[in-house]
């Protein structure tokens, strides 16, 4: 490291301003902002390599205005520059230039820059699949082997096989994979409209595209629908033999006696691992495991088991049909064909959402666990404190998950009184509708501590308007969300983390909690946030609705159980012994 850039370095942990510091810098330099940060980054990658991870801290973490920080800082950048910078070999552990988050998302097999060598142009070449979570991590690999191309005496291969044709549709595969034949693709179909067509469609394929294209704003909403049209397009070809455009009524009742009968064994459409259209396993049907019940039989073989429940039954229906309805007022088809076919109704004997909830003690219980599993200068610190914090976030707001994954500082509102502060968070929920929702006091102080334990300002005009509330701990710039996804991969981790805590503790009073824990899933919380304000502490229905972003009332009132409650006791006390 030269002068200029010692000086840079000792001058922004001095606390100088961005600007001085440009103007310290020689003609032509880049930002001192971004210069500094390429120097931190380094030394980071320093430390690690000559095994100095407590240092990391410095290289990585915020800026400190405290005299000790500042004179930790300046003797760590003495002691790392006073080393030789390194230089990687292929035989190098991977340990050495790469952190935790990155090594842990790694498949086991790499341990040497080899291995990471031929993993990497191995995906690149599309014979392995990238894990989840090492997406935004590639671009930081693939630099780094670039960087250090002339050090290691090897260039990474980054062709990529060319892609497949699509092959004719003649067993289940993904529609971006396949071509449909022409006498089955709708362009003729029997169904299809005299009049002119209203929208640019040729066949079945570019009419189902028009219609999703008006979801374009919702990714959620749109994914769930081509999925439910993509499993239409491909039993209408498949199993009947027709276009979706000479799909008649009879045609359409088989499909939806199709979907109530589909069950485990049948493996020409069902897969009992989570759908990735990248396999060569993938089908349009997952059948995810009940946690009561077997899964398999003696043989080993799927038992009969239904893939959906009857309300997803009745929600394919309901999908297919709006798309048809839309297509018949495009002059695109003469009829929807599923309008005939009768609803599918099921019974619910109990609520959903008191199915789905946790009491407030069992929630106590829960931050318990979830507290007792944060002991600072353990590895896990770090991860299990976020746990923490997006528990008390969920049960605390009542949002849902993308919500909770796109919540930001910037979006935080302080409205003040007499009273105080009062906090509000805007969200923007289904259906791209805004709402305000309230962010109690305690969850404000659970906020701040988690901020001071990321050594982060508590005051949150200081902090980035961009910035999330649940940061993704792989971002050393703390700016990066953890996605709904990593969200619902961390509290299902942790709900049976704790279910075999409790499981494993025997107590016959925990049996209840467990057995939810077992069923337990991000939106649990929601709901038990619900029940909590409707229930507990009977807040009028119109503000919970409000604060959930419920379009009707009614569904809120789903919460309430008081009623049912009393009911209960008046009948119990009738039959009492005078």
């Amino acid at each position: 490291m030269n002068l200029d850039d010692v000086t840079l370095l000792r001058g922004w942990a001095h606390g100088l301003a961005w600007e001085a510091l440009d103007d310290q810098a020689p003609e032509g330099r880049v930002p001192a902002k971004q210069r500094v940060k390429t120097l931190r980054e380094g030394l980071a990658s320093k430390a690690r390599y000559y095994g100095l991870s407590e240092t990391l801290g410095r290289w990585l973490g915020e800026r400190h205005s405290t005299d000790a920080w500042q004179r930790g800082f300046l003797n760590a950048l003495d002691r790392l520059t006073s080393l030789p910078d390194p230089v990687p070999a292929l035989a190098d552990a991977v340990e050495q230039w790469f952190d935790g988050p990155l090594l842990r998302a790694l498949p086991e097999p790499i341990k040497s820059l080899t291995d990471m060598v031929a993993w990497l142009e191995g995906t690149l070449a599309g014979d392995s699949e990238l894990p989840e979570g090492l997406g935004p991590e590639l671009k930081k690999l693939l630099g780094f082997f670039d960087h250090h191309a002339l050090h290691l005496g090897y260039q990474l291969n980054r062709k990529r096989k060319p892609a497949l044709l699509p092959v004719p549709l003649s067993q289940v595969a993904p529609l971006e994979r396949v071509s449909v034949p022409d006498a089955l693709n709708g362009a003729q179909g029997s169904n299809r409209a005299a009049e002119p067509c209203r929208i640019e469609a040729d066949h079945d394929l570019d009419a189902i595209t028009c219609w999703l294209s008006l979801k374009d704003d919702n990714a959620k909403t749109r994914s769930a629908y081509k999925k439910e049209l993509e499993r239409l397009v491909l039993w209408a070809v498949l199993e009947r033999g027709k276009a979706v455009s000479s799909l008649n009524t009879t045609d359409c009742k088989a499909y939806v006696h199709f979907l109530k009968t589909l069950d485990a064994s049948n493996r020409q459409w069902v897969a009992l691992e989570p759908p990735i259209k990248s396999r060569g396993t993938w089908k349009p049907f997952y059948y995810r495991a009940k946690a009561n019940g077997p899964t398999v039989d003696s043989q080993g073989s799927p038992s009969p088991q239904p893939v959906l429940s009857p309300r997803s039954v009745g929600y394919a229906k309901t999908v297919i049909s709006s798309c048809m309805d839309w297509l018949v007022k495009q002059n695109y088809l003469k009829h929807n064909n599923f309008d005939s076919i009768q609803t599918t109704k099921f019974a619910q004997t109990t609520p959903q959402t008191q199915n789905r909830a946790f009491t407030h003690a069992q929630m106590q219980g829960v931050f318990s666990y979830a507290e007792s599993q944060v002991q600072e200068g353990q590895p896990a610190f770090a991860q299990n404190r976020r746990t923490l914090f997006v528990l008390k976030f969920a049960f605390h707001t009542g949002l849902r998950i993308h919500e909770l994954a796109a919540a930001r500082f910037g979006d935080i509102e302080c409205l003040e009184d007499e009273a105080g502060e009062h906090y509000f968070l805007k969200v923007i929920g289904k259906n791209t509708q805004a709402r305000k929702t309230s962010l109690p006091q305690v969850f404000i102080e659970e906020l701040k501590a988690y901020l001071r334990g990321r050594g982060l300002p508590t005051h949150f005009d200081f902090l980035p308007h961009e910035a999330p509330l649940i940061p993704s701990l792989r971002d050393s710039t703390g700016r990066k969300h953890l996605t709904p996804g990593g969200i619902h991969h961390i509290l299902s981790g942790f709900f049976g983390q704790m279910y075999d805590h409790l499981t494993a503790d025997g107590d016959p009073n925990h049996r209840r909690l467990a057995n939810k824990l077992q069923k337990a899933s991000t939106h649990w919380l929601r709901h038990s946030y619900g029940s909590y304000l409707a229930n507990d502490r009977q807040v009028p229905l119109a503000y919970i609705r409000d604060e959930l972003g419920h379009a009707n009332i009614s569904t809120t009132s789903l919460y309430l159980d008081t009623d049912v409650k009393e009911r209960q006791r008046v009948v119990s006390a009738a039959f009492r012994d005078k």
